[in-house]
């Protein structure tokens, strides 16, 4: 069975983007961070995606979507929200039922893509199993914070950490 992990970058300040969405403070970091969880040898251990409907459209901004071959689910409040992607299922209820079924159907990692409401919503829920913590060592005082301001709680291990050459910080807790 596949697990859940949410793989995010946010600022030294606890901010995955700017209050407008404006994520030009990553700009400095682009290179690779020689890492197990930089991009791609994360991205080879995906075996399917999860993200909101604002991390969907976001998404699509940046051009082709870039998650084609892996299937997902795009959780929505819409019910008339439907995606166009091969593999990609819009939910709007039983998305618990849905989360579960697609667990059980992959193996390896199921990646918690872009927003704070889902991820979220799946700590209060008890559905993340693993947070990838990649800290950019900037700070923006104000922006959309990574896990959002809805009172939950949940314990984690520290299961690994690296430190890259740029300063940049990554985080790996497991759920206890």
């Amino acid at each position: 069975m596949a697990k859940t992990s949410y793989y995010v970058a946010v600022s030294l300040d606890g901010f995955l983007a700017r209050e407008d969405g404006v994520l030009d403070w990553l700009s400095n970091y682009t290179k690779p961070l020689e890492t197990p969880y930089d991009y791609e040898p994360f991205y080879q251990t995906v075996s399917a995606v999860v993200m909101g409907r604002k991390t969907y459209d976001t998404v699509l901004g940046f051009g082709e979507y870039p998650y084609q071959g892996k299937p997902g689910l795009v959780l929505s409040k819409n019910t008339d929200f439907q995606v166009n992607e091969s593999g990609i299922e819009s939910v709007s209820s039983n998305w618990k039922e849905k989360v579960a079924a697609l667990k059980s159907s992959v193996e390896n990692r199921i990646w918690l893509v872009g927003g704070r409401e889902v991820a979220n919503l799946f700590v209060r829920e008890n559905l993340l199993d693993e947070i990838i913590l990649t800290i950019i060592p900037e700070t923006i005082g104000t922006g959309i914070q990574w896990l959002g301001k809805t009172p939950l709680s949940a314990s984690w291990l520290l299961s690994e950490h690296y430190i890259s050459k740029n300063g940049v910080v990554q985080l790996v807790y497991s759920k206890r």
